[in-house]
């Protein structure tokens, strides 16, 4: 075997390997049978290459290069089989040999003629040793090109065709038959023409395989992959990391060059291992830089694809969480603002009601009106928690369950149902139509639409609160107004019983008397000697039938306890106010105050390390700045101040607050455990409150950690877990976020308080006021972040802490 039949063996065994992977997804497919007669078409052509560039009988390879040619043309009739199996989903294949009669009779003409001396005369071989062999054409060559030729572009063209009049499934699956073709195509007339420069002949022969390779792995992903990528942005990833690999690999060659220059000429050494370290190091640095760049220059070129705008869309999210309303206009303004973000114009909502999800929004009756609990699309999304998308079930094998899915979703006219869970429970359902650009649900939409209804879970659930709370005033009010007494009062027979009553309540019954107006929800102090009560009183006259003064009718409300009720609420939240207020500064107090007792406990045994004392110095004036100004705060009686956002290192944060109470570490016995992954911490903050969080939540740890333990610091990108992104530039289009887990290995937290842990003044402690946590959540949220938080007793927690990251293109200052 010499040295070129090495990547055709391979591309050999990759095809094969391929063709039986696609095939076993859904062998019931007919676009995956199409698949599997592609590859075997593949396969007889990598297999006569390789047996003619292995063989050294001339007739033998003569041979082979006319199966070659016969096998490329039944390539192209595969590729014909594929397209209409694609376009015709449910067509038999009687069907798809009826309407590819002439391509067979063309495909059959061609393999006759490739038999013949008229196409190829034989084959040499050439003086290069190791060279493959060469053919020796004769003029029916061209007659062969030509009909090649013409039959690739009809293909072409009718695939074209296809492509403009289907949508969703079968666009994309299209869009990827295209993209491998114009792929090969563009490797044979373009990179190959380039490499011919470059590469010697000898070696050329090499890349034939790997782009039938390449082809037959585009089109597999297009037809196998359940979750399929939209055809544009596959591409704008496949520039962006294409633009990157090939500046990397020209920056590495000059740094690579330019060193081996320098040496050569300085310390001559023809060594080269210097070079190599050095021009690694250079595509290091550069790494950060050039994937923005390529990123930024793939999104230019495809500036016109439409993708959903999931920033936007969470803002506007957001902004309906903010505002408490009544659940049907909540569902109204969610579905429209998720039809707009994924670009279709049905949405509908069902809500668990009773062990069955009733049609909630839109109010119009429809094809389905509701979903009970044992049906298979519930079940599905009770179980897996995913997005369930019409056209990815039609992409996988059928099952009893997936084909009840499918018949249910269509029946509802819907290609799209996510499931709206609440603390992972499904409360929900909602069904999306197909997209009016007739694209698909592809992976992004499906995380957008993931988070999108999670957000609705807590806006149904705060809009059914709301609603209680409504219910509930209305009911108070009627029993309010039902629990009266009624003092009726008539002027005839001398009686005078308005002097009997109380001066306040005689005052209103002789205006309305006098007046003849009706006096209504007056509130009056009755004064006694065993105390005062408040009452609410309202009267009016009653006339007979002849329009005579009968009388005056009042009705006297008790409202003593209301009023005291009244005036507890509003001492209590005075106190509370203040409590607040002094509680809090003096929890911020402290914590410099902590540090400047650490460092001071630690002043007379490390007093002549220089280094100590001034760390000890800068530490001191800092801490005293951050005292005086929670003074002033305080003094001032003003809000709690805005963060001071600017650009910083998180790490170096948590660095600088983990020195602070490395010793308190070591007196408890505790191990510190630091893993910080993330090789990007930039986030826009204020530094001062960021070490003010870190700080509570270590000493929270170690608070808890009363016997020793561990305490493990860890930080991590996450992509898509954060749900803040307003602090990030206005042509940021990342969605990264930065995790910042701490965890301890101390007593835990019970499940039931586990929902309390931020509440104001609730601690489980045996000191503390209990607002530190509460502290901490303001300040995370004020950053445009959330803190989540797992634990078990007897085993430990942990606070997972989301910060939105910023990439700067300046320095940034220290913290």
């Amino acid at each position: 075997m010499n040295s070129q039949a090495v990547p055709i063996l391979g591309a050999l065994v990759i095809q094969a390997a391929v063709g039986f992977a696609v095939f076993v997804t859904n062998r019931h497919r007919k676009a995956t049978q199409s698949f599997l007669v592609l590859s075997i078409a593949m396969i007889c052509w990598l297999a006569s290459l390789y047996f003619g560039s292995t063989s050294h009988d001339l007739a033998f390879v003569a041979t082979n290069m006319r199966v070659a040619f016969a096998a490329a043309v039944l390539i192209l009739l595969a590729l014909n089989f594929l397209r209409l199996s694609t376009v015709n989903p449910d067509a038999t294949w009687r069907d798809i040999l009826r309407h590819s009669r002439g391509w067979i009779i063309l495909a059959l003409a061609m393999i006759i003629f490739c038999q013949s001396n008229v196409l190829l005369k034989g084959a040499r071989f050439p003086d290069q040793p190791g060279a493959a062999p060469q053919p020796i054409y004769d003029r029916g060559v061209y007659l062969y090109a030509y009909c090649f030729t013409t039959a690739l572009i009809v293909l072409l063209v009718a695939s074209l065709r296809d492509l403009r009049n289907s949508s969703g499934r079968i666009r994309s699956e299209l869009g990827y038959f295209l993209l491998g073709s114009t792929s090969i195509l563009v490797l044979t007339l373009g990179a190959y023409q380039v490499l011919r420069f470059f590469v010697p002949p000898s070696q050329l022969f090499w890349f034939a395989p790997l782009r039938a390779v390449l082809f037959t792995l585009i089109i597999a992903y297009g037809i196998s992959t359940r979750k399929i990528m939209d055809v544009g942005l596959f591409l704008r990833r496949a520039i962006s990391y294409g633009v990157l690999t090939a500046y990397l690999l020209a920056l590495y060659g000059v740094a690579w060059w330019l060193v081996v220059q320098v040496t050569a000429s300085l310390f001559y050494s023809t060594d080269h291992t210097f070079a190599h370290v050095a021009a690694a190091l250079v595509v290091t640095f550069a790494m950060a830089p050039a994937r923005g760049f390529s990123q930024s220059l793939a999104d230019r070129l495809f500036v016109g694809g439409r993708k959903i705008d999931f920033r936007a869309t969470v803002s506007k999210a957001a902004a309906i969480l903010e505002s408490i309303t009544t659940l049907p206009d909540l569902l109204r303004r969610f579905a429209t603002t998720i039809g707009e973000a994924v670009g279709t114009d049905s949405v509908t909502i069902y809500l668990a009601q009773r062990k069955v999800f009733r049609k909630s929004y839109p109010s119009s009756p429809g094809t389905v009106d509701q979903f009970k609990e044992e049906e298979p699309l519930v079940q599905w999304l009770t179980t897996h928690h995913e997005p369930l998308i019409l056209e990815e079930l039609h992409r996988v094998r059928a099952t009893a369950t997936t084909f009840a899915i499918r018949r249910q979703l269509e029946a509802a006219g819907a290609a799209a149902a996510v499931g709206i869970l609440s603390r992972e429970h499904l409360v929900g359902i909602m069904l999306l139509g197909p997209r009016l650009s007739g694209r698909i649900y592809g992976s992004t939409e499906q995380s957008a639409l993931q988070v999108l209804c999670g957000q609705l879970a807590v806006a149904i659930e705060n809009a059914e609160l709301f609603t209680e709370v409504q219910n509930a005033r209305i009911y108070n009010e009627i029993l309010l107004q039902n629990l009266t007494t009624g003092v009726g009062l008539n002027t005839n027979g001398g009686e005078r019983t308005v002097d009997d009553l109380p001066a306040p309540l005689r005052d209103i019954i002789q205006t309305t008397l006098t007046s003849g107006e009706r006096q209504e929800d007056r509130e009056v102090e009755l004064r006694a000697a065993a105390g005062s009560t408040f009452a609410r009183a309202s009267s009016a006259t009653f006339r007979g039938q002849g329009g005579e003064l009968l009388g005056a009718l009042m009705v006297v409300t008790d409202i003593t306890a209301l009023k005291r009720l009244e005036l507890q609420i509003r001492r209590s939240d005075r106190l509370a106010s203040l409590g607040t207020l002094s509680a809090g500064m003096a929890h911020e107090i402290k914590n410099p105050l902590v540090s400047i007792k650490t460092f001071a406990q630690l002043l007379p045994e490390r007093y002549h390390e220089s280094d100590f004392r001034e760390t000890f110095s800068s530490l001191i004036v800092h801490e005293i700045d951050r005292i005086d100004s929670l003074v002033n705060q305080l003094l001032r009686f003003a809000r709690p101040a805005k963060p001071l956002l600017r650009p910083m290192h998180v790490h170096e944060v948590l660095e600088k607050t983990l020195q602070l109470v490395q010793h308190r570490l070591n007196q408890k016995g505790i191990k510190l455990t630091q893993t910080l992954e993330a090789n990007l911490d930039t986030i826009r903050a204020d530094s001062d409150q960021m070490e003010q969080v870190f700080l509570n939540f270590f000493l929270n740890a170690m608070d808890a950690m009363k016997h020793g333990g561990e305490l493990t610091v860890e930080t991590e990108i996450r992509t898509g877990d954060s749900l803040v992104t307003h602090l990030l530039p206005a042509d940021e289009e990342r969605h990264e976020a930065l995790c910042i887990s701490i965890r301890d290995t101390g007593e835990g937290i019970k499940k039931e308080n586990i929902a309390r842990v931020f509440d104001p003044f609730f601690t489980t402690k045996d000191f503390g006021t209990g607002l530190g946590l509460s502290v901490v959540h303001g300040i995370i949220q004020e950053h445009g972040g959330q803190i989540e938080v797992e634990s078990e007793v007897a085993r430990g927690t942990v606070f997972y802490i989301f910060l939105p990251l910023v990439h700067f293109d300046q320095g940034v200052v220290a913290a």
